[in-house]
């Protein structure tokens, strides 16, 4: 955990540095401290159909949803990392966002937990 998913416009893959992005949001969580490197997960989601008001305009967006029990301190922190790394990964992208959110617990389930309640 987390659960970081960029995305953005499939035409955009063209002129980013792919791997780039990736890693820089991955620092960017892990330097939250609020996870082990190796739970942060990462992956990119193109669009291809989409607008930006009334235009097709480039976007990134990156979703990061994470199981419940942070402060909201702690999920605004996190959040101005990953926005801060988005910036600095795409700086011609005007139209960036972050959403952090929680998972609640209850409704969870990995294999990590399916066999721990073995």
């Amino acid at each position: 955990m987390p659960h970081c998913v960029i995305q953005c416009p499939s035409t955009l893959l063209e002129s980013i540095e792919i791997p780039n992005l990736l890693s820089a949001i991955h620092r960017a969580a892990d330097q939250s401290s609020l996870f082990e490197p190796d739970d942060i997960k990462v992956r990119l989601l193109p669009v291809q159909h989409y607008l930006v008001g009334p235009t097709a305009a480039p976007f990134v967006h990156v979703e990061c949803s994470l199981l419940s029990g942070r402060t909201t301190q702690q999920r605004q922190t996190l959040a101005q990392l990953l926005a801060k790394a988005l910036c600095a990964a795409v700086p011609d992208v005007k139209m960036l966002s972050v959403e952090v959110r929680e998972i609640v617990r209850a409704a969870y389930c990995n294999r990590a937990s399916l066999e721990a309640a073995v």
